[in-house]
């Protein structure tokens, strides 16, 4: 796969390129940044997250599984007569319910977060660009199917927006 990589040391640049790579309809790859940048999501045309989807689908398990247990284990498996309770009070299960909530939900958040990240331990990092996670941006364009005079107009594109290097590269 051929890529084009330019790397930027302003943020209003880096957008305007984002913005002008959009324009031409340039599949961009990626954005590389050392830290947030406010609007770089709307440039890049990307749709909001499900991430709070997943954190209310695993705090919804953790409500119901604790709930479920503390049923079993107080009202079916081994009811007491606890001062003439009843055995199914609700308040009594509050504490570990709401417990048990936060932490699928948690639990279930970190996990789809890493799943989707493609984040792990063993995996190896593959910088684009020296500095990027100190002070420099990188834009990352997909160049496969552009031809010569194509390549040309995207490297004038990303020199114009102020890109301090412009390279390409095949991986």
């Amino acid at each position: 796969m051929s890529q084009l990589v330019a790397v930027f040391h302003d943020e209003s640049r880096l957008l305007a390129a984002v913005r002008g790579a959009r324009e031409q309809r340039v599949p961009i790859l990626d954005v590389y940044t050392p830290y947030a940048i406010h609007g770089l999501d709307e440039a890049l045309g990307l749709r909001g997250t499900r991430l709070p989807w997943v954190t209310l689908a695993g705090g919804f398990c953790g409500m119901a599984g604790a709930i479920a247990l503390q049923v079993w284990c107080a009202v079916v498996d081994w009811p007491l007569d606890v001062g003439g309770k009843p055995a199914q009070s609700a308040l009594a299960f509050l504490p570990i319910t709401f417990e048990a909530t936060i932490l699928l939900g948690g639990l279930a958040t970190a996990a789809a977060f890493f799943w989707r990240s493609a984040l792990s331990p063993l995996a190896e990092p593959r910088p684009v660009a020296a500095g990027v996670t100190d002070d420099a941006m990188a834009l990352v364009l997909k160049l496969d199917g552009t031809g010569p005079d194509e390549r040309a107009a995207l490297h004038e594109l990303l020199r114009a927006a102020g890109a301090g290097e412009v390279r390409e590269e095949d991986r």
